[in-house]
């Protein structure tokens, strides 16, 4: 499952107008060309500002207090929702019909594509992939931050037989959470 186009169209107008506001008041990467409305966004220019970003509350709390980029109501609804974010190392562990297994943190977490799905990106016949994302809420569903970072780790069986017991005793003792 992925965002609809329109979703998909205001999570980036929002996104890329933080990652922008981020730099300008740190100067994580000086030189760097706004990514709000920009054709082309380079993935690995940014993910420094987007590191910053996440780091604390300092600029959703600015945006929230100051809203000096002029969101509406409900763009700023959404930053708001991004404080639930959830930051770290998840094993993306297998596609279901209405979201991808992220396990992590003890935990199981249902996570949508934002343009494509994420089987997409990541196939099945590649998982379980170990990653580094950020999980964000969007609108009662969960998705990433659009940058992820995949280490090409292999699994053998023992391992992979760990992963199964640990998906299994999630999945029946609290679920696969699916809104943050």
């Amino acid at each position: 499952m992925k965002l609809t186009r329109e979703d998909t169209v205001w999570f980036y107008e929002v996104f890329f107008k933080l990652i922008d506001y981020t730099n300008g008041c740190y100067q994580v990467v000086p030189g760097l060309k706004n990514t709000s409305g920009a054709d082309d966004v380079d993935p690995t220019a940014i993910m420094p500002v987007r590191d910053k970003l996440w780091e604390s509350d300092d600029i959703i709390n600015r945006i929230v207090t100051d809203n000096p980029l002029c969101f509406s109501e409900r763009e700023l609804s959404l930053v708001v929702s991004w404080r639930k974010r959830v930051i770290g190392d998840f094993l993306i562990y297998k596609h279901l019909k209405n979201y991808s297994v992220f396990m992590g943190n003890g935990k199981l977490y249902g996570v949508v594509g934002i343009a494509s799905h994420i089987e997409e990106l990541f196939p099945s016949y590649a998982l379980p992939l170990y990653s580094k994302a950020v999980l964000l809420p969007f609108e009662g569903k969960i998705i990433y931050d659009s940058l992820i970072t995949t280490y090409n780790i292999t699994y053998g069986s023992g391992i992979r037989k760990r992963f199964n017991e640990e998906y299994r005793e999630l999945k029946n003792t609290v679920g696969v959470i699916t809104s943050l």
